[in-house]
């Protein structure tokens, strides 16, 4: 199946993402085209829920709620930090479970192990990138079509937290990180993390 786009590039394991490319360009679903994306990672797909307006806003959240350095950039984690329950690493507390989602439904992950993730600050952010988009795309019902980043971030951070079946379940979020999510909500976002 092809899909023909006029003014947007759409791509990416049967998910889009909107880039400010413009072309009139057939493009199979599934297909990775080369982006700018600095020296450690080449053809990185595109997501079409975790766009990188709405990254840039959700990493921030997620590295103030997660991050054992909350005020700094993500960046400022290396992925390999582990986590208090041994079960979370790095900034955003990504998991080799979540990982595995990942892989499954990007294919562009494939080539790359959790071990590999580890070791690249820049896979390990493109990495938790698309994990959210799979989050976000399996969560339609739950964010309105004209969401801002603030009301995505609101519900990405409770599936985050609890996975995508235990948010759908309607388990709860511990209050202390609704508290702090309400935090970095109701904060000035140039105050957290740069």
């Amino acid at each position: 199946m092809k899909i023909r786009i006029l003014g947007v590039l759409i791509v990416a394991c049967s998910i889009c993402a909107v880039t400010p490319l413009s072309a009139n360009i057939a493009i199979t679903p599934g297909a990775v085209i080369k982006v700018p994306s600095g020296p450690q990672v080449d053809n990185a797909p595109l997501f079409r829920y975790a766009t990188p307006e709405v990254w840039k806003y959700l990493r921030r959240g997620l590295s103030y709620l997660e991050s054992p350095k909350p005020l700094l950039p993500p960046e400022a984690v290396p992925p390999s930090y582990i986590h208090p329950d041994s079960k979370g690493f790095g900034a955003y507390g990504f998991s080799p479970g979540a990982y595995e989602d990942v892989r499954h439904f990007y294919p562009y992950f494939r080539q790359y192990s959790w071990n590999e993730i580890m070791k690249s600050s820049r896979l390990y952010d493109l990495g938790n990138q698309a994990f959210a988009d799979w989050l976000i795309g399996n969560l339609q019902d739950y964010i309105s079509a004209d969401a801002s980043a603030q009301e995505i971030f609101d519900v990405v951070h409770r599936a985050w937290n609890l996975g995508l079946t235990g948010y759908k379940k309607g388990r709860v979020v511990v209050s202390s990180r609704i508290k702090r999510a309400g935090e970095f909500l109701g904060a000035d976002i140039r105050d957290i993390a740069g």
